[in-house]
């Protein structure tokens, strides 16, 4: 979990960031820190005053906490400040390329922060949910929180939105909305009616495989060479079924295929803005894995390589299935069909959201991961804009009452203990 601190901040600060909550302090300013991050990343030098409306707009990062995150990423060399006297005035992003930005906040907070034990519970309980719902009682026994502290940081996620509860067959099931977004009900159902083991150990299978064809589990039994057994089986089938798995389907002939990824993650994990660039690269994989998997007569050796060769080329070479294969990518706008020597081209439409879900399947079809899909372009483009601007799209937007903090029985009890001592 040590790894994985600043990503689970970065979840926290995703799903609090509109409420005032006293439990957290360090972790969410680690949480702040991540998500200025990615967002600044490749950037030039941006004007603090346009970095504190927009990170405020866009980032829930409010003001006055501003200073103290710019001050972490300037400790781990992430940012280069320009000061006048004490007053920051502009910054200078300096994160490398292919730094992983979470990891380097991580290896901060641990060496250079001490969080408290409401901040240990809520990532003790982020990292148990992060990969299947939980039996809200065997989550409660395997982590060894005091139960006040369990139920306390249960209801911040409650009224937060990062943790929602469940009914199913009879038990309480705990689930995280920043990590599964579709027909909850669903799968804290199919959580109920099997060990969280079998449905992490699905889910992982899937992850590793996405854009299986569902057929092909079915008839087989497999995912990618891997056996499931009869609970994996019949989990595919019923997250499927009912939604929870959304499986994009292609028509060829008269025949349609659905291809089965995991379940969409919630908003800390794919920004609303960047939710067509997914739903793209789903159709993106499941093109090419319907031409690996299900050819009519000639098939995909490397799925990876033919979708590098399309970023790289613009265009796939003509084949006689093209017509079909790539059909739903017309009607996305990802690209066109162009009448070839052997039948159809498939020609990319290079707009940034098309660029991005190619890279997003590619990286699909590598390591099942959705990783940068939580960044968001506005936010980044607005940096670029000038204070006129930002002050324009502060203005517009509608002032609102934060959220009054989450009440702690047990710190109401003992002020009003220490007020007893006084009369």
């Amino acid at each position: 979990m040590k790894a994985k601190i600043a990503e689970y901040a970065y979840d926290l600060q995703s799903g609090i960031s509109s409420f005032s909550i006293p439990d957290f302090d360090d972790l969410t300013r680690v949480g702040m820190a991540a998500t200025l991050a990615i967002h600044i990343k490749g950037l030039g030098e941006i004007k603090y005053e346009i970095l504190r409306g927009v990170s405020e707009h866009f980032m829930g990062i409010p003001s006055h906490s501003l200073e103290g995150v710019v001050r972490i990423l300037a400790e781990i060399n992430f940012v280069i400040l320009t000061e006048n006297g004490r007053k920051i005035e502009k910054i200078l992003p300096t994160i490398p390329v292919f730094e992983q930005v979470y990891d380097t906040i991580s290896i901060f907070a641990n060496s250079e922060l001490s969080f408290n034990s409401n901040e240990q519970a809520i990532l003790e309980i982020l990292s148990a949910l992060e990969t299947a719902p939980r039996n809200k009682d065997n989550l409660f026994n395997s982590l060894g929180i005091e139960k006040p502290l369990f139920d306390r940081t249960l209801l911040i996620g409650s009224k937060s939105g990062i943790v929602s509860e469940h009914l199913a067959r009879g038990r309480n099931i705990v689930v995280s909305p920043l990590y599964f977004a579709d027909n909850l009900d669903g799968l804290a159902d199919a959580a109920a009616a099997v060990s969280a083991s079998a449905l992490q150990s699905t889910l992982r299978k899937v992850k590793d495989n996405q854009g299986w064809p569902l057929s092909m589990v079915k008839a087989t039994g497999e995912i990618g060479g891997v056996k499931l057994d009869a609970a994996e089986q019949a989990l595919v089938d019923k997250l499927s079924s009912e939604g929870v798995m959304k499986p994009p389907t292609i028509a060829f002939g008269v025949k349609t295929e659905s291809f089965v990824f995991t379940p969409k993650p919630g908003k800390a994990r794919l920004n609303a803005a960047n939710r067509e660039v997914y739903e793209r690269a789903m159709a993106l994989v499941s093109a090419v894995r319907k031409g690996q998997l299900l050819p009519n007569e000639y098939a995909i050796r490397s799925p990876v390589r033919i979708l590098e060769s399309l970023r790289e080329k613009g265009y796939l070479r003509s084949n006689s299935e093209a017509s079909t294969q790539y059909l739903n990518l017309v009607y996305l706008k990802v690209g066109t069909l162009q009448p070839g020597a052997n039948g159809h081209q498939f020609h990319l439409t290079k707009t940034p959201e098309n660029i991005a879900a190619l890279s997003l399947a590619i990286q699909l079809l590598r390591s099942g991961s959705l990783a940068g899909m939580e960044v968001d372009q506005n936010a980044r483009i607005a940096l670029g804009q000038d204070e006129k601007y930002i002050q324009s799209l502060i203005s517009a937007r509608q002032i609102k009452e934060r959220a009054k903090p989450i009440e702690n029985e047990q710190a109401i009890y003992e002020f009003e203990q220490l007020l007893l001592r006084f009369d």
